[in-house]
């Protein structure tokens, strides 16, 4: 190799070096090419307060995966969880906080993650005319936030979210009463009217519920004496022997 060759190996040697590591140049580090995990939590969350949940969402990820073991995880979990439900992805965001309380049974964070898994559900109820399966998987997890963590500031607002869930659930029934009593049914009408008196005591629909029942019962009355009058045979006519 003639003195030209050598000179340009050692310049592209030097070059790889430098790509490769740096760490042996004075006053530069390997950590200096990496963002900490302190920073790297700080810019999720600055992404998150200004709303940018897609974005947040993305940097959390990041952030468990590159640092999984740190302190900061569990948290991170959490706001992970949140940047997606405030992003509206309910059903993800519900998974996210499911396995946050798998990860740490027993982390502060944990009653606030249950109740934010009802709020999933929450957040996706349908109108009164449609299927309350939501509504009643809601009421299923308020109802375990108020009775195992009632110390909690979300223990209040659970009870609150189940008042309102169970009118909703109420509504739903008279909807499907009001329609069959509209089509004459009345004995259909007349179960879920009754039904959401047994059920739903306080839901405020008695005063225009008792008088559908009292209409039900009369032309239930009808109907059965209407029956009984086809049932009865007349009298055989006379005939001659």
């Amino acid at each position: 190799m003639n003195h030209r060759s050598l000179s340009w190996f050692c310049a592209y040697l030097l070059l790889g070096t430098l790509i490769a590591g740096c760490s042996w140049v004075p006053g530069f580090s390997k950590k200096d090419t990496e963002t900490s995990p302190q920073a790297l939590y700080a810019d999720a969350t600055q992404l998150y307060e200004k709303k940018k949940y897609e974005r947040a969402a993305e940097a959390f990820r990041r952030f468990k995966e590159e640092y999984p073991l740190s302190d900061l995880t569990p948290l991170v979990e959490v706001r992970l969880a949140d940047s997606l439900f405030y992003d509206k992805k309910y059903a993800e965001a519900f998974i996210q906080y499911q396995e946050f309380k798998k990860l740490h049974p027993i982390h502060p964070e944990i009653p606030y993650a249950t109740y934010q898994m009802a709020m999933c559900h929450f957040k996706q109820i349908l109108s009164i005319d449609r299927d309350q399966a939501q509504t009643e998987k809601a009421i299923e997890l308020f109802r375990f936030t108020a009775e195992n963590y009632p110390q909690s500031p979300y223990a209040e607002q659970a009870r609150g979210k189940i008042v309102y869930c169970q009118r909703h659930l109420a509504d739903h029934e008279f909807y499907i009463g009001n329609f069959y009593f509209r089509m004459k049914k009345y004995r259909a009408a007349l179960a879920r009217f009754e039904g959401i008196l047994r059920k739903y005591p306080d839901s405020g629909l008695e005063k225009k519920i008792q008088p559908l029942i009292e209409t039900c019962r009369k032309e239930l009355a009808k109907e059965g004496k209407n029956r009984q009058a086809r049932e009865i045979p007349g009298p055989r006519p006379w005939r001659m022997a």
